[in-house]
């Protein structure tokens, strides 16, 4: 049985919620209005851009505050500012009309960084939701799954840090085969978690609450009466009521 989610938890996901629709809302707006102006200049591209970058980072934001109100909420806390910086960072790059030297080779590379931080974060937030399976296979597959995304997020980062010490042949190979695995892994687990699901003491089934309310509306009444009529009908009921 799950905790019901403390109060400042839920004002903190609905404030980002709407902090979310808001801003994504007034970036469609202008995106909107700027195609149906006039004729699509540096500028008219840029609040284009910065739509659709709105639009990604926020539902990497979603992804991430997923784990609100959660066991491991830290991670979901650290994905959201992650980002919320990623997305800064990138709007801030359309938008620079400054000299590319050196300060922009390091702004784009720690931007690069933040990106690649804040999609791992963002898909393992939303396998992180399966945590608290039970299953062998399933807590085996997510905990290799997540060990993939932070080794394909590493070596993303490595490369963008230092691609001249990369080897041109082995190196996109490691890259790719990980990223396959790990993509392959976030859709096998939450798949293995629909077709094994755990298996708690003291708790019904879902065939067996589909069996109670078939029979119940069978008998014209509701779920609830119809477990207290089979428990007072109970010899073992019975038994304690005449101690």
């Amino acid at each position: 049985m799950t905790s019901a989610i403390p109060a400042p938890v839920s004002r903190l996901r609905r404030v980002v919620v709407i902090v979310i629709i808001v801003a994504f809302a007034l970036a469609a707006i202008g995106g909107i209005v700027v195609l149906l102006g006039g004729e699509l200049g540096e500028t008219a591209l840029r609040v284009i851009g910065t739509t659709a970058v709105v639009g990604g980072f926020s539902v990497a934001v979603l992804c991430c505050a997923a784990l609100l109100g959660r066991r491991l909420e830290a991670i979901g806390i650290v994905g959201v500012a992650v980002s919320v910086i990623a997305a800064a960072f990138v709007i801030w790059t359309i938008w620079y009309n400054g000299e590319f030297g050196t300060l922009w080779e390091v702004l784009g590379k720690v931007t690069g960084t933040a990106v690649a931080l804040s999609a791992a974060l963002a898909l393992a937030s939303l396998l992180l939701l399966l945590a608290d399976r039970r299953r062998a296979a399933v807590r085996a597959g997510l905990m290799i799954t997540l060990a993939l995304f932070a080794v394909v997020a590493v070596l993303i980062i490595y490369l963008i840090w230092a691609s001249d010490t990369v080897d041109g042949q082995i190196y996109p190979r490691v890259l790719g085969i990980t990223a396959i695995l790990a993509a392959l892994g976030a859709v096998v687990v939450p798949v293995m978690s629909l077709l094994m699901p755990d298996v708690r003491p003291g708790v019904l089934s879902h065939v067996a609450v589909t069996r109670l309310e078939g029979e119940a509306i069978r008998r014209g009444m509701t779920p609830d009466d119809l477990v207290d009529a089979l428990l007072a009908a109970s010899p073992i009921s019975s038994s304690q009521e005449d101690r």
